[in-house]
């Protein structure tokens, strides 16, 4: 049989072992890195892998259970009809967009001492007869099995459909007959990183028309602006790491240096009003090299937008937003003219208001895509849950540093950090339209 092997990174000696077993038995396994061909396309080679597989063995740990990545080939699979066989390494409580895909599938636990047997005899009653190469609409399948796949897919693909219609039928309209929501209320509305967004309500204008949103989880770690520099704290050989350096006393080589906390022209305002696969970048763009741990860069990841359908969008009212200026500005303020924005420091009554907490923990995406793991250092050492997210307020006196809320630990609310530093939290906002 094709096997195709889902797991997380973090437990690739699993998978490793768990092939070589299967693999011993006469299968064929798909184990990613180790078949992507060199010289292809990553996601091309992860997708014909899935086609051509007669079954998937989804290595469940809370790594996988979080992991975009996984549910993707999760979600490909059930789309294609390739049987998945759950094989639960640890106890996990499924992420919504996980227990869709997965309640109808077989599950096995993890035997002790690393045995595989009866996964192992599990995939032997499911072997039938090996099918022909096809061509990609068909690969791995053949006669009568093509057949029923072909009729499994459509089935699926209707279902779906008619999730989403009922889905919109039952959740738009109510704006439109009840009037407005209630202030936080939670909305799922658009996708980031493949799993939808959960909002909540925290401004409602007086008409009832249009609603301000902020997501309900910190949804990525980023920082605000790389510096034009192109190096954290350097410029060309010049080191400004040192204290009471010069990038600590001139404004402009520190706006330089270690990024600007200039609203209107940082890489994350047009990060998060992007909708483009690629996304363009004035100046510098955010790459890993260019940030203070060399990690976290986004310069490659599509816009924030490029989630949301096309009606989605069209329900996001752009907004003209009013954001003090830095040390360098002649002016108190500029306006902007944003989709998706971060909050301001005045703009924190709103929660008061809305009776919500300022506090937020990272979504589970947010944590594996981070590379720094300061939210580990930072929150979860500490023993919070909570961690720090950034404001598009920069701090008055200085060209590079911005203001965040904080993480709880302390009395503080606010607390700031220079706009090159990558390992902090991006909680977006949004003005919806409700009617």
């Amino acid at each position: 049989m094709d096997l195709f092997i889902s797991h997380s990174s973090k437990d690739a000696g699993e998978a490793a072992k768990l092939c070589a077993v299967l693999e011993g038995d006469g299968n064929r396994c798909f184990l990613a890195p180790r078949d992507i061909r060199s010289g292809y396309e990553y996601a091309e080679e992860i997708i014909n892998g899935i086609d051509r597989a007669d079954l998937m063995i989804l290595m469940l740990s809370q790594a996988s259970n979080q992991s975009p990545h996984v549910l993707r080939e999760v979600e490909r699979a059930v789309s294609r009809s390739v049987p998945i066989i759950v094989y639960k390494l640890e106890e996990v409580g499924l992420t919504k967009s996980m227990e869709y895909f997965l309640m109808t599938h077989q599950w096995l636990n993890a035997q002790s001492g690393g045995e595989y047997t009866e996964l192992a005899d599990c995939v032997k009653k499911r072997e039938g007869t090996p099918s022909a190469p096809a061509g990609p609409e068909d690969a791995g399948y053949s006669g009568k099995s093509k057949r029923i796949r072909r009729q499994r897919g459509r089935i699926l693909a209707v279902f779906l459909l008619l999730t989403a219609l009922v889905s919109m039928a039952v959740v738009i309209p109510r704006f439109l007959s009840d009037g407005t929501p209630e202030l936080g209320e939670e909305i799922t509305f658009g996708r980031y990183n493949n799993v939808p967004i959960v909002w909540r309500v925290l401004k409602i204008s007086e008409d009832g028309s249009e609603a301000v949103l902020i997501s309900k989880d910190i949804l990525t770690m980023k920082a605000y602006d790389a510096p034009e520099s192109g190096k954290y704290n350097y410029d060309g050989n010049i080191n400004y790491w040192t204290k009471d350096s010069a990038a600590d006393k001139d404004l402009e080589i520190q706006e330089r240096v270690r990024g600007s906390s200039r609203w209107d022209s940082s890489t994350i305002r047009t990060w998060l009003n992007s909708d483009e696969e690629v996304v363009k970048y004035q100046g510098q763009a955010p790459v890993s090299a260019a940030m203070s741990n060399r990690q976290n860069g986004y310069h490659n990841e599509p816009g924030f937008l490029h989630g949301f359908t096309e009606e989605e969008k069209e329900r996001i009212q752009e907004t003209e937003i009013t954001t003090r200026t830095n040390g360098l500005s002649d002016a108190e303020e500029n306006r902007t003219t944003d989709r998706v924005f971060l909050l301001a420091r005045d703009e924190l009554v709103w929660f008061d208001r809305a009776g919500m907490s300022v506090l937020s923990e990272p979504a589970g995406t947010a944590a594996e895509q981070d590379d720094t793991k300061w939210y580990q250092t930072y929150s979860l050492d500490l023993g919070v849950d909570t961690y720090y997210w950034w404001l598009r307020d920069p701090v008055e006196t200085a060209s590079s540093q911005c203001y965040l809320v904080s993480n709880g630990y302390g009395e503080d609310k606010l607390t700031s950090e220079n706009a090159g530093m990558e390992g902090f939290g991006i909680r977006p906002a949004l003005t919806m339209k409700l009617k």
